[in-house]
């Protein structure tokens, strides 16, 4: 077999293998719904794309918590070049095939650095197959377009590097450069700071160790070279991901994330547990994603209130096998398994968060405290299993296994076949997880059975792939055995894999919700916290005797209108559902104090914040607003409410208050002394109250558009026009042509002060980072293409 055919079947064969079970997804017949694949990646797309078919560019999302920075999120993923496919092919296939690529991507990014790394062909095809379909690639994979696209990237880049500290000659270093800056500039296009940060550092320790092994004569001239190709990459890779990160920059000081020092709590949400290395051999203990129940991932949800992030933590069985039965062998250690080694380790004990001091190291940094989610170290652990298994597969072909191997070997069978035994009917299992499926499960008699057979069918296929390996073992020599472990290893994967890309028919998705036509024209839709709630003994119908799926419950978060999930229709919320605070500070303070607020002054502020419509359950208590129907979703009752009297969008403001404080500008704005339709709370040196009458005026020639707003006023006296926008400093205003500042409106919305008598008034998102951005990616783009257009001497 030649080189390249050496590199295209095995590459080939597992693109097939993996595509054959996802043809529906691929070819858009389901759309994939899994966590923040429905509730905001696809909405966010779709708003975009339907700015782009006015001719406009997605600066703000009209359809998020009164105007969000659409374009300048990096978890939109708007400017990665895989957006480009919902331009040529059908949108829901091309929004699956991000995910799905991706995940491909990693494994070719994990075998060429193997490559790099000194390894075989066949080892090397075993090393990508155990970072691509490893538990956290595939978690990601499934539900966050943003950390898929950075952790595929990982590989490549820390490739890219090796060949930067090894480089010879200003020619190679400067081609070794160019392809690091090309690398890290995609990946941070797709919008994943953590894992960035830690690409870097794992690049930046295969820089130094290439560096260290040059002759001591020219080592310090051969880390100055790397350090400035190195530089060389940092500065190509911001030009290129430029148009994100300057609209970033100009919007990320009034970000929560930006304004809000995270607690110890919420920094090291998330972390990575002891308990959870049952995954390891286990990897359905997680639980079924497509199953509502069915694993411990699930129970701690909902029953332990946990945030479980990474959804399965398995290295693969195969994986594991490969680098336990490697460590035994003296021969097997070497200065490269030992660095990966413990560099796998230090991420994992760096993914334990405060479990460990090590993590409170980066907590002492501020900028650091914001990343959150400890257990994005654990990409690091499993990309250094990954390359440790591929040195196993190498040092498996190699030798016979002999009595230490057997042994070990014959141990993991009997612990499979303890696993086996524990999750018999009315075992250690059933005792384990009685309780919690009592208070979390609906029907947890259905619960255990089903918990019972994932954890028996992950006994029963951890057992035949031990006795597989053992096979493959006793061949002397075992030529071709690393191949075969590779397709073994992918196989297997699948049984715990494939189930993590849960989907649902798009047809079904597609279908309008039923209350759209009662909410349509100008306003904003509040939907309450509580939801999405349902039923589960109203899903039963269609369970077959078995569990409610997550599929179905995706139809009904979208009758649920459960933010964003009814965006692609036209539907505008007040507040959307996302985790981080809706993006915005201001909206993020003002959304908590809703939360925070009594019947009657929460629905002032939803009103205040433009709120029209309210769906919420029947015993919801809204004074303010009258029930305008109702219908029962998934066995529970839900009531669409109308404010009488709505507020505009943009709207005139003749009556000022002042307060000194956030906090007293929410008191003043939720109390019933305050008229939205002709008042406004500023920022003040001091309290003050408005000063006579309020000045009236009349609006001429008024335009709102996503990202600007414009009218032309007559007023009788000075007072501010109102615009309901999250504020952002990136909003600029002119008075008849002249900039003036924007303030912030009753704690959250735009205001521009406007004297008395006839004014044109004119709002708009800024656009000049975004240009300049465009003008830098360019310039990347042109240098890349000349260093590769330039002939090697």
């Amino acid at each position: 077999m030649s080189g390249r055919s050496r590199a295209f079947l095995p590459a080939l064969a597992v693109a097939v293998l993996f595509g054959l079970p996802l043809v529906a997804e691929i070819v858009g017949a389901r759309l994939l719904v899994f966590r923040d694949a429905q509730i905001t990646h696809w909405p966010w797309h779709r708003v975009a794309a339907a700015a782009l078919d006015r001719g406009e560019v997605p600066f703000i999302n009209a359809a998020a918590s009164g105007g969000q920075p659409l374009l300048a999120n990096p978890n939109a993923v708007l400017l990665y070049p895989t957006f480009l496919l919902e331009r040529v092919i059908a949108p829901e296939s091309a929004f699956n095939l991000h995910f799905l690529l991706h995940v491909f991507w990693a494994f070719l990014g994990a075998r060429v650095l193997a490559r790099r790394l000194g390894m075989g062909d066949a080892a090397a095809f075993v090393a990508g197959i155990s970072f691509a379909f490893s538990g956290m690639v595939l978690s990601y994979g499934s539900a966050f377009m943003n950390s898929s696209a950075a952790a595929s990237w990982l590989p490549w880049c820390a490739a890219a590097l090796v060949d930067v500290g090894r480089a010879m000659g200003r020619g190679a270093l400067v081609r070794a450069a160019t392809a690091a800056g090309l690398a890290l500039g995609l990946q941070l296009l797709a919008g994943e700071p953590a894992l960035s940060l830690l690409t870097l550092v794992f690049g930046g320790v295969l820089v130094l160790a290439e560096t260290l092994g040059a002759p001591p004569g020219t080592r310090i001239r051969r880390q100055a070279a790397a350090a400035a190709a190195c530089l060389g990459a940092g500065a190509l890779a911001l030009a290129l991901a430029a148009p994100l990160l300057l609209p970033l920059r100009a919007v990320f000081p009034m970000t929560y994330r930006g304004q809000h020092l995270y607690s110890e709590r919420a920094s090291g949400a998330a972390a990575f547990s002891a308990s959870r290395a049952i995954e390891w051999l286990f990897p359905r203990f997680g639980g079924d994603p497509d199953l509502l129940g069915g694993g411990a991932n699930w129970l701690r949800a909902i029953a332990l209130d946990d945030v479980v992030y990474i959804w399965c933590v398995t290295f693969g069985i195969v994986p594991l096998l490969l680098v336990g039965l490697a460590a035994l062998r003296k021969e097997f250690w070497n200065r490269r398994s030992a660095a990966l080694a413990g560099g796998g380790i230090l991420a994992l004990l760096f993914s334990f968060g405060f479990a460990l001091p090590f993590y409170r190291l980066l907590y002492s940094v501020e900028a650091l405290r914001k990343l959150r989610y400890p257990i994005k170290f654990y990409l690091l652990t499993t990309l250094c299993v990954a390359l440790l298994a591929g040195l196993g597969a190498e040092a498996m072909e190699r030798r016979r296994t002999g009595r230490r191997e057997q042994a070990a070997l014959a141990a993991v069978l009997a612990l499979f076949a303890a696993g086996w035994w524990m999750a018999s009917p009315g075992g250690v299992l059933d005792r384990w997880a009685g309780p919690l499926a009592e208070s979390a499960s609906g029907d947890p008699a259905k619960f255990l059975e089903v918990f019972r057979g994932l954890v028996r069918g992950d006994a029963l296929i951890g057992a035949l792939a031990t006795l597989a390996i053992a096979l493959l073992l006793k061949r002397r020599p075992a030529r071709g055995a690393g191949w075969a472990v590779g397709l073994i290893a992918l196989v297997l994967s699948f049984s715990w894999g494939l189930p993590l890309f849960v989907s649902a028919p798009a047809r079904t998705l597609a279908r309008p919700p039923a209350l759209l036509h009662r909410i349509q024209g100008p306003g904003r839709l509040y939907v309450s916290p509580g939801l999405p709630k349902f039923d589960l003994e109203a899903l039963k119908a269609d369970a077959a005797g078995g569990l409610p799926r997550t599929s179905r419950v995706a139809r009904i978060v979208v009758e649920e209108l459960v933010p964003l999930t009814a965006a692609p229709f036209g539907v505008r919320y007040l507040f959307e559902n996302d985790p981080d605070g809706s993006y915005g500070f201001f909206n993020r303070v003002v959304s908590e104090a809703v939360d925070a607020s009594t019947p009657p002054d929460r629905d002032r502020l939803l009103a205040l914040y433009g709120g029209r419509w309210i769906l919420a359950q029947d015993s919801d208590s809204h004074p303010l607003f009258h029930a305008r129907t109702g219908l029962e979703v998934a066995g529970r009752r839900l009531v669409l409410f109308e404010h009488p009297r709505p507020v505009a969008e943009l709207r005139w403001a003749g009556r000022v208050w002042r307060r000194a404080a956030l906090s007293g500008t929410i008191e003043l704005v939720r109390s019933d002394r305050f008229d939205p339709h002709d008042g406004v709370a500023l920022p003040g040196g001091r309290d003050e109250e408005p000063a006579g009458p309020a000045a009236t005026a009349r609006l001429e020639d008024v335009q709102v558009g996503s990202d600007r707003a414009a009218a032309t006023i007559a007023a009788d006296g000075a007072g501010n026009l109102v615009f309901a926008r999250t504020f952002f400093n990136a909003w600029h205003a002119r008075v008849d042509g002249r900039p003036v500042p924007i303030a912030v409106a009753n704690a959250r919305d735009l205001a521009v002060a406007v004297p008395k008598g006839r004014h044109h008034v004119e709002i708009e998102y800024d656009r000049s980072p975004f240009r300049r951005g465009v003008a830098l990616q360019a310039a990347a783009l042109v240098l890349a293409a000349a260093v590769a257009a330039r002939p090697r001497g």
